[in-house]
């Protein structure tokens, strides 16, 4: 049995065994906060509600995402159907990373380029979710496929033109990756393209043209064009711009390589220190698209954009990580040819990959089964069970029910934004939802940014089922009481201690175990001496609400993992 045959019969079974466990996760893993925002924004879009809900209008969330928003009628299956889409995005960027790297993939390099891929633990965290970053790294991808692997001439740089055009309308961030990459293929081609300076220029300015007149189309015929053109008076009005809010270093961020990927991350700093002998070496000759220099230079240049973002967040990895792997496996090939004459370095090699790259991986990836959606999806559907669509609202200030409209048009709360609340140069979450009331409240640690008087609004006009999930009413006191309903529609009168349903009398009129309709105004409530009840919303069609444990709003979402 030839060793090439082994090496592939183990990259295929490891690739299996990753794609299955990749689709696991994209359909059970906890859905997190950005998912969410993008979704809801994406559904206003698609349904036309600009007007009345704040959105941003990328291009991203136009086309096939906004489609789907639109064509789920259940919050579950939007997110489960966006999620299917990403994980596609993300086989995608492991494929075009392993074209790259390996050059062919029906090659033995070229399958072991994509296990090595495959095992990029950082991408694991953020790349199947529903972001823009991971369309951004498709585009930086494309476009380094076409001007360095695949040279084609004019025909690569009118691809590279239309793709830079259209990452800069997918995210304004794009802008730090894609800019300087375009005047570096602009100013030195690499080597293949058989074309002057010149003529790849207007190539790429042709792309460029076609890709800004077919976009400005999309955006005209949906309607968007001027949402489009207010997202940077809107970031700035609606999410307190980079001024008002906290700058931090990236080391947080850059911190987590170590444990996660430690040979690609040695590896890294090897190859770059390897160029930079060779610099000092050999000065201007060593300018060239020769050798591993471009790929420093990427990955160089991905890192600068980390420190250059104001809030680097974890998920800006998604930047950095497949450059630094095109960079080792660029290395590696040098170090290879060396090993080759050196059969006896090879356990100890394998041993090397074994503890710093297949090990780290296999602990990171595992960890991520712990983190699943089920309690999200359960409130998704208890939500929209306990609302009537398009009438109801629902309220998390994050946008986890899209089949549902919220209270405001600045509807979400964010770390970007929340000083806006806290100010009162915004409208306060209880002015919100004084105005407009959500029959149903579900609480994250978001909630907590929230000023005493939201809370108090909260605590006064909700009570909670568990701790994460709210509903309008009121805990009356012994005896009963009296109980204002600012919002009209099915409440259920049960004991606070949840024990069967005690008869009761409402307004003078005696009740039986059975929801009652209220309608806007103070209502008198009677119950046996020394009896709690509880009044609590139950929506158009349900009678009770089955136990949904207590939870905990701090972990209803998770950052950072």
């Amino acid at each position: 049995m030839s060793r090439r045959f082994v090496w592939i019969v183990l990259s295929v079974g490891l690739l299996g065994g990753l794609a299955w466990y990749s689709a696991f996760l994209a359909a059970n893993r906890i859905y997190q906060v950005d998912e969410c925002q993008n979704i809801y924004m994406a559904r206003v879009l698609a349904t036309g509600q600009t007007s009345e809900f704040f959105t941003n209008a990328s291009l991203f969330l136009l086309g096939p995402l906004g489609w789907l928003t639109k064509a789920f009628q259940q919050s579950e299956n939007i997110f489960a159907s966006a999620r299917l889409l990403f994980l596609g995005i993300f086989w995608l960027n492991l494929f075009l990373i392993a074209l790259i790297a390996g050059k062919r993939i029906r090659s033995v390099e070229g399958v072991i380029a994509l296990a090595g891929a495959a095992t990029l633990a950082p991408l694991w965290d953020y790349g199947f979710e529903i972001r823009h970053d991971n369309l951004i790294l498709t585009g930086i991808l494309l476009i380094w496929w076409f001007v360095r692997v695949r040279p084609m001439g004019m025909p690569s740089y009118l691809a590279t033109g239309a793709i830079t055009v259209a990452l800069l309308f997918i995210a304004v961030k794009s802008v730090v990756y894609v800019l300087p990459l375009a005047a570096a293929v602009l100013l030195f081609p690499p080597p293949g393209h058989q074309r002057s300076r010149l003529q790849l220029g207007l190539a790429w300015l042709a792309g460029a043209v076609v890709s800004l007149l077919a976009i400005r189309l999309c955006y005209g015929t949906g309607g968007n064009w001027d949402i489009y053109l207010s997202v940077f008076r809107g970031v700035t009005k609606y999410s307190a711009g980079a001024e008002g809010s906290v700058r931090f270093p990236p080391w947080y961020t850059l911190g987590r390589l170590p444990g996660q990927m430690p040979l690609i991350l040695a590896l890294s700093i090897a190859a770059i220190i390897a160029i930079l002998v060779e610099l000092v070496r050999r000065r201007r000759a060593a300018l060239t698209w020769n050798g591993n220099l471009p790929e420093v230079l990427l990955a160089l240049g991905a890192l600068a954009g980390l420190f250059l973002n104001p809030t680097p967040f974890t998920y800006n990895v998604l930047h950095l990580v497949p450059y630094m792997f095109l960079l080792v496996f660029s290395y590696g090939r040098t170090l290879w040819q060396e090993l080759q004459s050196k059969p006896t370095l090879w356990p100890a090699l394998a041993s090397i990959i074994l503890l710093g790259h297949v090990v780290p991986f296999a602990l990171s990836a595992r960890r991520h089964a712990k983190y699943v959606n089920y309690r999200q999806t359960a409130f998704m559907r208890l939500a929209e069970s306990l609302t009537r669509p398009g009438t109801d609202s629902v309220y998390d200030g994050i946008g986890m029910v899209p089949t549902r409209p919220s209270i405001h048009f600045n509807w979400y709360l964010h770390s970007l934004n929340i000083r806006n609340f806290l100010s009162g140069s915004a409208s306060s979450v209880h002015e919100m939802l004084a105005a407009r009331s959500a029959p149903v409240l579900i609480r994250s640690y978001r909630m907590d940014w929230l000023s005493h008087e939201d809370q108090d609004f909260i605590q006064n006009r909700y009570v909670g089922l568990s701790d994460d999930f709210w509903v309008l009413g009121k805990d009356l006191p012994p005896g009963g009481g009296d109980v204002e309903i600012i919002y009209p529609g099915r409440y259920r009168i049960a004991p606070v201690d949840g024990s069967s349903d005690a008869a009761c009398s409402v307004d003078g009129t005696a009740s039986a175990n059975q929801p009652v309709e209220f309608a806007v105004g103070v209502h008198r409530i009677e119950a046996g001496s020394g009896q709690r009840l509880r009044v609590s919303w139950i929506g158009p069609r349900l009678d009770a609400v089955q136990p949904i444990g207590k939870g905990d709003h701090h972990e209803l979402f998770v950052n950072g993992y």
